[in-house]
Order: C-alpha cells, then structure tokens, then sequence
C-alpha cells in the first residue's frame, strides 16, 4: 500500500486509509460515558459522584439508514460510587449498569407497538470494499 500523506503549509499528516476508517466506523461496542440519572432516574434527587461512568455500549455505522447498532449480548458490571445526600451510613453505594459485550446492525420495525429485529448479513459488496 503506497503510503499516503496530506499536506499544507505547516503540517503533515498521514492519510487513515479506508479499511481503517472502514473498521473504526463498523458496529461495535465502544466506550461512552454515562450519565447515572439517564440509568437511574429514580435517583434524581441525589448526587453522584462521578455522576457518570465509562461503559461499553453500542456504537457504529451500519451502512443502511434502516439499520441500527443494537446489542446482542450484554452483561452487568457493578461500579462503587458516592451518593451525596444519602441517609446512609455509608456515602458509598454499589450500582450495577449494562455493558454491550457483542453488537450487530439489525433491521428495527414496529408491529403491535413492539421493535422486531432481524438479523442483516453483511453483503458481499461491503466486505468488498472494506477488503479495499
């Protein structure tokens, strides 16, 4: 692969290549802070200290406006934080949160006002280009 550079008058940079981009882009667990009231919103009247954390979640580009990156298997971590305004007798509190462990772009359809996925294969033409 030649190696490729982008240029002005006071940097150089190298170009990422597509398959890069390509990858980097694709439908993946990805950390993203989380707000603990967005988790919790029973908890709205306390003040957690970090009031948000680092989990993995879903995050990607598809390739397919219907399509969406959702998980397909998940598991539970349980993180140590601080709860102002706590009648406790510790500030301290244990709360669980979801990380996304497998992710996939899935068709999302409402019937009877329930989201059906269906699995999308990716096709031969994406796995061509990102082959590229």
């Amino acid at each position: 692969k030649p190696n490729l550079f982008l240029r002005n008058s006071t940097t150089e940079a190298a170009v990422v290549s597509f398959h890069d981009v390509w990858n980097r882009s694709s439908c993946q667990p990805l950390e993203k802070l989380v707000d603990i009231v967005a988790e919790y919103p029973s908890e709205v009247e306390h003040v957690f200290s970090p009031s948000c954390v680092s989990l993995r979640r879903c995050s990607g580009c598809c390739g397919d406006e219907r399509l969406h990156c959702v998980a397909t298997e998940t598991t539970n971590i349980t993180m140590q934080l601080l709860k102002m305004n706590s009648e406790e007798k510790t500030p301290y509190v244990e709360l669980s949160f979801t990380e996304h462990s497998k992710c996939a772009c899935r068709y999302v359809s409402v019937a009877f006002g329930e989201p059906k996925h269906s699995v999308l294969r990716c096709t031969q033409i994406f796995w061509e280009m990102a082959r590229m």
